[in-house]
């Protein structure tokens, strides 16, 4: 049993001789123990351990809270092994002592864990926003804490109970999420090792004296329901104190709540008169913050009589929130000895005014507070005066410049932001008339004309320039605006200045960014669209021809993951500038991509032959200059790149086509071998429409059930023992299609997967149906795969899946793989190839001789069978070398203790070659084409004719 275990001490941990540990892994060694069980623990850390659980990489993970969405993933067995809860550490100089001072804060939290999502939900709930700060481990967390990259960590109690001190962290009264803790287990395991868990934890829980109870003393830890039980009681001994608290506090509230009723009644009698004579509201309210007398002021303001307003509270008279706002003050008045003034506006009929409330507590003669006097005064004129001024002197002192001008536009007041951005100080403008404003950095004055525009609009608004003291002229807002007195004559001028320097040189920068590149300089793919667009609207009618070359570096990634993404910048940097140095000056370099770069070029010949031939010289001086020695970071590097051109005839070609066709012929330069120059030709945009054509009919094909299986015999002594599987296609149209036609398409398509599942399946299915016939029972097929197959994850899974529901015998299967693949990804190869091979899968290795084999990668390789390719078979008898790599096939075969097969054998003279070298397998014409099952078994029946 294969079980994960994290940092997260005392309940599971490596210990310091790397040896696992802790509450949970001791019950698990005692439940193996009991069942016979083997356990190999594996460390990781949290994420990494419930990705490999999910994978099936691990079959128990302990320490896993049980949530909905887990149990769709994992197994769960019923009895609880642990209890836990979650609570918050802080930081020895962080104050935490509600769930509010969290605001702003960073919280340490695992990575993927339960407590992370139940905590930010939680806290969301409270309109908090703490920063949370991701963690591998509890011991990260706490580390976070301690080196002050966090505030506060979120562990269970029982990690942190025993690590707090370590960390010199200090628990907070924050405690959530209450848990049960299980071992969770893979999808798949087997049903009697959940049982058997729960049996054991059952059995232990329900016996103090058990070894459950023993492994959590050992620890220092209680049990659960000790746990439970004491705060359980020390809980309801608190609740029953304050509920017998609650109840004589509210007996004798309700007491003396009544007295002092009595003599708030005497008041009102003896005060009504005088009161209903003032302006303000007068108002008492008892110890519910009922009204218990209101003069004839407050009954105006309702629009009410005072009988239908005692006896109610403000959350009767008034909105909820406004409600709510005069009951704060209430509260706080009453708690209070000394009168309390507050100021509290009131929305009436649509009209909003405020009141200056001084409230007082009301006191009988023991000195406890029973009612409330408060007295409202209207200041909505006073307050809107105050608001008025105060948003005036803040605009005047605020960060634009202001001027204030009077009707002779004379300046009478100035701001320091103004000073501050001219220069001058406030007594050399007071009284001046030259305004230090101009239209245009050149000049333009604020004329006659200007100021009877202003006149005309009373207000202008617009760019401008400020002349400075020092005779520097800067760019700013300028903001006129006419201030009229009772009379509608001009009486003031106002300016408002804001210096857009900063802006302006943002304005042009993102200018810049938006049409070149950052990184050379050059113009981007938008200015250089833009480009191509005038040039061919320009010269649709001109007789010149035009031309796009796109160049793209050869292997630039290689330089990247080698030597850092700064010597690739480099790179660029003097590509760009070899490039450009190689064109006109009315000729545009562009960077379009990363290392992709498009020259167009205009006005290159009268016709065809000329400007392609013109471009074809450009671009191969181009490709000379960018395959010419650099010096990079100091050290030498060498590169090139590829060419594709295409000719702008101004036909009304469109841009889109003009680019796709650049593009077309880049990458055609790339596939004949990099460091060329291609030409556009019509047929690579043919090629492009067979391919996207072909890659469709795939797709049917696949629906369309047109794939069959063809068998060609495999021969030793005389006798068929297997054959290789090769795909043919029933096409609708072109009749029946080899595969060298379509597995190339298919292995650069997503397309080879489900192909080659389907050839896999098919295979395994004709295993299956000639094992019900004695004499095919124990024929063997071999299958190719490809590398796209092998380099799946669920490679081994699937196959397995594979024969279990054909019923196929693994041992009759033979995987083929190429020389490429056995070197790609070897750890992972051989992995999986061990895995399947442990089933009874045999592997052979096709077209050995042909690649660049490593014989150390080969001979890790768990090979059944070396494949002599047919390129050497079948000038075996002519070619000296030929002969002699079979010869050498033959001799590593035996060395390493493979069989031989050799394929392409079309003659008796191969064969007896092939014999004479220690070759004694074979499959070719000699003994038969590919051809469907049923002629192949009829084959099989009659025996080898040859």
């Amino acid at each position: 049993m294969r079980v994960g275990v994290y940092e997260n001490s005392p309940k599971l941990f490596v210990d310091t001789n790397g040896r696992a540990a802790g509450i949970l892994i001791d019950m698990l060694d005692e439940v193996a123990a009991a069942e016979g069980w083997t356990v190999r623990y594996v460390p990781c850390t949290w994420a990494a351990c419930v990705a490999k659980l999910a994978r099936g990489d691990l079959d128990v993970l302990p320490d896993v809270a049980y949530t909905e969405e887990r149990a769709r993933t994992f197994r769960f067995h019923a009895v609880p092994a642990l209890l836990s809860w979650s609570q918050l550490y802080r930081a020895s100089n962080v104050k935490v002592t509600s769930i509010v001072d969290l605001q702003d804060k960073r919280i340490a939290v695992l990575e993927g864990s339960v407590q992370a999502s139940f905590l930010a939900s939680l806290l969301g709930a409270y309109g908090l926003k703490p920063h949370f700060v991701a963690a591998p481990s509890f011991d990260r967390a706490f580390q976070l804490v301690k080196d002050g990259k966090a505030d506060l960590a979120a562990v269970n109690n029982f990690y942190g109970d025993m690590q707090s001190q370590h960390y010199g962290v200090r628990g907070t009264p924050i405690v959530f999420q209450p848990a049960q803790l299980f071992y969770a287990a893979r999808p798949g395991i087997r049903p009697d090792v959940l049982d058997a868990m729960d049996r054991h934890l059952r059995t232990w829980q329900g016996d103090p004296e058990s070894v459950y109870f023993a492994i959590l003393k050992r620890w220092q830890l209680q049990s659960p329901a000790q746990q439970i039980n004491q705060r359980t009681a020390w809980l309801l001994a608190l609740s029953a104190m304050l509920l017998l608290g609650a109840c004589a506090a509210a007996w004798r509230f309700r007491r003396q709540a009544a007295q002092r009723a009595r003599a708030l009644q005497a008041t009102e009698n003896k005060l009504s008169l005088i009161l209903d004579s003032v302006d303000s509201l007068v108002y008492i309210k008892d110890g519910d913050f009922r009204y218990r007398y209101v003069n004839e002021a407050m009954c105006r303001m309702l629009d009410m009589r005072a009988d239908d307003i005692l006896g109610k509270d403000d959350f009767s008279l008034f909105e909820p929130e406004l409600a709510g706002e005069l009951r704060a003050h209430d509260l706080q008045a009453m708690a209070e000895s000394r009168p309390q003034v507050f100021e509290e506006s009131i929305d009436m009929a649509g009209a909003e005014r405020t009141y200056l409330s001084t409230k007082m507590a009301l006191a009988l003669g023991d000195g406890a507070a029973h009612s409330l006097c408060g007295i409202s005064s209207d200041i909505t004129s006073r307050k809107r005066m105050e608001e008025s001024t105060r948003i005036a002197a803040t605009v005047f002192e605020s960060h634009e410049g202001m001027l204030v001008l009077d009707r002779t536009r004379a300046v009478i007041d100035a701001n320091a932001a103004f000073c501050a951005m001219s220069g001058y100080r406030l007594d050399e403008l007071v009284g001046s008339r030259k305004l230090p404003f101009q239209l245009a950095e050149d000049g333009g004055e604020l004329d006659a004309a200007f100021w009877k525009t202003l006149a005309a609009e009373q207000k202008w608004h617009g760019d401008a320039f400020s002349r400075r003291k020092d005779a520097t002229v800067c760019p700013v807002l300028l903001s006129i605006s006419a201030v009229q007195d009772g009379a509608g004559h001009v009486a003031n001028y106002v300016c408002t200045v804001s210096d857009i320097t900063e802006l302006k040189r943002i304005q042009e920068r993102n200018q810049h960014l938006a049409y070149y590149d950052d990184l050379t300089g050059l113009p981007n793919r938008r200015l250089l669209l833009e480009r191509i667009q005038s040039c061919l609207a320009a010269s649709r009618n001109e007789p010149q021809l035009g031309a796009l070359l796109f160049v793209d570096l050869d292997n630039f990634k290689d330089l990247n993951d080698t030597r850092g993404h700064s010597a690739g910048d480099e790179l660029l940097q003097q590509v760009a500038h070899r490039i450009t140095s190689c064109m006109r000056s009315v000729d545009t370099v562009a960077r379009v991509g990363g290392d992709e770069f498009v020259v167009m070029l205009d006005a290159i010949g009268t016709n065809e032959d000329e400007a392609r031939l013109h471009a074809e010289v450009l671009a191969e001086k181009v490709l000379a200059a960018v395959a010419a020695p650099y010096v990079i970071d100091s050290l030498p590097h060498h590169a090139s790149c590829s060419i594709g051109v295409t000719l702008c005839a101004h036909r009304d070609e469109g841009l889109d086509t003009l680019m796709k066709r650049g593009d077309l012929a880049m990458y055609q330069a790339k596939t004949d071998g990099r460091n060329l120059v291609r030409v556009f030709e019509p047929w690579m945009e043919q090629a492009v429409a067979r391919r996207i054509q072909l890659v469709s009919e795939l797709r049917g094909a696949l629906d369309g059930d047109q794939f069959e299986l063809y068998y060609q015999p495999q021969v030793e002594g005389g006798r068929i023992v297997g054959s290789e599987a090769l795909l043919r296609w029933h096409h609708p149209e072109r009749g029946l299609v080899g595969p060298a036609e379509f597995i190339g398409i298919a292995e650069s398509t997503d397309l080879i997967l489900p192909i080659g599942a389907w050839v896999l399946r098919a295979a395994c299915r004709q295993l299956a149906r000639w094992a019900a016939v004695p004499h095919n029972a124990r024929l063997a097929v071999a299958v190719n795969i490809s590398i796209r197959q092998l380099m799946e994850d669920n490679f081994v899974r699937d196959t397995l899946a594979v024969i279990a529901d054909t019923g196929a015998d693994p041992r009759c299967l033979k995987l083929e793989i190429t020389e490429s693949m056995g070197i790609e990804g070897v750890e992972e190869t051989i992995a999986k190839m061990e895995a399947l091979r442990r089933h009874g899968i045999r592997f052979l290795l096709d077209d050995f001789g042909t690649g660049y084999s490593s014989l150390a990668y080969l001979k890790r390789l768990p090979l059944e069978q070396l494949k002599i390719d047919r390129s050497f078979v079948r000038d075996i008898l002519v070619d000296p070398n030929d002969a002699s790599i079979a010869r050498s096939v033959v001799a590593l075969a035996q060395a390493l203790g493979l069989s031989i097969i050799a394929e392409g054998v079309e003659t008796m003279a191969q064969r007896d070659k092939l014999l004479e070298l220690g070759c004694h397998r074979f499959q070719g014409y000699l003994y038969g084409r590919p051809m469907p099952a049923e002629e192949f078994e009829d084959m099989v029946a009659a025996g080898v004719a040859r």
